[in-house]
């Protein structure tokens, strides 16, 4: 059995359906997981997508880290342990992956694929880094080596220790807070390698295009079929353009590189709203709430400006 799993909470769950909708679409013999990290329940959903509530995971330290972290910093922290609780749940699991909710497929992921291999891991980048202003290699190390918004495994019991591992970490230390070594779950995967002897970086260059993707992949549509470096696109990651995302919502304006990035996430955005009706829209159930403005990176423009202004100042 193979099955696909996501993690959300109201604030994505629009998402997660046109998610789960793309992964069946293309792999209908799949099973598809919501990992629900929220207190609203849920109803009215599709028939064929499944449901597994944080309630269900046993996490004994789940009210601390409801108090410790931001409701997106939570919602990332959680995703080790849905996919203990998936694989509790499935002891007939032959593969299991991650996609972030605001992922979204558009081929099949077979050619992805490799029997050789126990862990799949997606890289930020797969070759050095294109100059821009935007995004830089020192972001990118900041962030670490590998994008946690895909990857998979075949459960075993070295896979399983890892999980059991990395799940431990996100306790305590899965803040956004880069200056003291944490990126929510995503740094943890640098050491992944190093509990799973047979992991793969995932070269495929139209695996997970996304922001990070924009300065070394060129995306081309051609009849309506989209391709990436003469590959054809598999799935994409809209993260940091719909909703705040600490990583990549700074790195909006590299979409300005690629006009049929931007064709693509409109097309995305109107598939997701599609999805809205119906669906909770009150404030995520556990983890603090971050009050974010709309006009973030407006002010961040202004800050920069004015702490420019005031050194040279200084200076002269």
């Amino acid at each position: 059995m193979n099955i696909v799993f996501t993690v959300c909470n109201n604030t994505q769950l629009p998402n997660a359906l046109a998610l789960g909708v793309s992964v069946l679409r293309h792999h209908p013999d799949h099973l598809f997981y919501i990992g629900w990290a929220d207190t609203t329940p849920l109803s009215n959903l599709p028939k064929n997508l499944k449901t597994i509530s944080v309630e269900k995971l046993g996490i004994q330290e789940w009210g601390e880290m409801c108090a410790r972290y931001y409701d997106f910093e939570l919602v990332a922290a959680s995703r080790p342990w849905f996919a203990k609780g998936i694989l509790k749940t499935n002891p007939d699991c032959s593969s299991l992956t991650f996609l972030s909710p605001t992922t979204i497929l558009y081929n099949s992921m077979q050619e992805i694929s490799d029997p050789a291999a126990d862990l799949f891991l997606t890289p930020n980048i797969t070759k050095p880094l294109a100059a821009s202003k935007d995004l830089d290699d020192k972001r990118i190390l900041n962030i670490g080596m590998f994008h946690a918004g895909s990857w998979a495994l075949k459960p075993n019991p070295v896979t399983i220790k890892m999980l059991d591992w990395w799940a431990h970490r996100t306790i305590d230390r899965a803040k956004f807070d880069l200056c003291n070594g944490m990126c929510m779950d995503q740094l943890w995967l640098n050491y992944a390698p190093v509990w799973v002897e047979k992991t793969i970086k995932i070269s495929h260059p139209g695996w997970h295009y996304g922001l990070h993707s924009i300065l070394n992949k060129t995306l081309t549509e051609k009849n309506g079929s989209f391709s990436v470096e003469n590959e054809k696109l598999i799935s994409a990651d809209f993260a940091g353009m719909m909703h705040f995302d600490p990583v990549w919502s700074d790195h909006t304006m590299l979409t300005d590189q690629s006009p049929v990035f931007k064709k693509l996430f409109k097309e995305y955005s109107e598939t997701v709203k599609t999805f809205e009706k119906g669906l909770p829209d009150n404030e995520p159930g556990y983890g603090r709430i971050a009050k974010i403005s709309d006009q973030r990176l407006l002010r961040k423009n202004l800050t920069g400006k004015l702490k420019a202004i005031t050194k040279f100042i200084d200076q002269f």
